[in-house]
């Protein structure tokens, strides 16, 4: 075959590869400027929250975060605010990092309250304890090493924090972003089973990763088993769900 026969055949391939890569870019740019929540938005948001909480908390040595493994600032605005507002004096956190930093903080400028977070993780446990020092935050946060167990709940075993060293007093503000979704299906449902009865007469639960399927089946089980609890969502990054309990 002559290359100019080879070329003529050629050519009408690559125009209409061309005219499909355009088609595609096309699509895409158009999807990206129809796409509710645009990127550099959430961006924005994100770190305007992150130096809400750095300047309304003093934290000037800066704030622990990974996209990965810590709560979004939107997250840590609402439980900070919370925390800020209503003085509670006993909060207890299911996972540990950024969070324990924040509340404890919040506490110390209260002049009360502590926060007490269960951790499973030993590695994590100890950074966060690091955290907390890195500040001379001890004195209102404890993070403890709290190995995955098995829990039986309603005829099911559930993987969730061993409860051994929990302290035995009410519960005021809940903070759930443990463990984590990978370690069994609606990971974190346990929290209210467990700790129901320790849950203080107005105390306020925060959810976070609420947005996702497991979160929302999680609270949907939880309303149906507690109609105590009354639910708001709010639209953060990761959603967060808000639920106060009114005996």
């Amino acid at each position: 075959m002559s290359p100019e026969i080879f070329i003529a055949l050629l050519l009408p391939i690559l125009l209409v590869l061309v005219v499909i890569i355009l088609i595609e870019v096309r699509r895409l740019r158009l999807q990206l400027q129809n796409k509710p929540g645009d990127n550099n938005d959430q961006l924005f948001h994100q770190i305007e929250a992150y130096h809400y909480i750095r300047d309304r908390l003093d934290l000037k040595q800066g704030i622990p975060f990974t996209t990965h493994w810590s709560a979004s600032p939107d997250f840590l605005k609402i439980i900070a605010n919370h925390c800020l507002d209503n003085r509670p004096a006993m909060i207890m956190e299911c996972s540990s990092g950024a969070t324990s930093l924040v509340l404890a903080r919040c506490c110390q400028l209260n002049h009360s309250g502590n926060v007490f977070s269960l951790e499973d993780g030993e590695d994590y446990a100890e950074r966060s304890r690091q955290e907390l020092a890195r500040y001379d935050l001890q004195g209102h946060g404890q993070v403890v090493h709290a190995p995955l167990q098995p829990q039986h709940l309603y005829g099911q075993t559930w993987q969730w924090y061993s409860v051994e060293q929990l302290p035995q007093q009410s519960i005021d503000m809940l903070v759930i972003d443990g463990p984590s979704g990978f370690v069994q299906n609606l990971s974190r449902y346990p929290a209210l089973p467990l700790l129901f009865d320790q849950l203080a007469d107005d105390c306020v639960i925060f959810l976070d990763d609420a947005a996702r399927d497991d979160e929302q089946a999680i609270v949907q089980r939880w309303l149906e088993e507690y109609p105590q609890l009354q639910h708001q969502y709010i639209n953060t990054e990761r959603g967060c769900s808000v639920l106060r309990l009114q005996r």
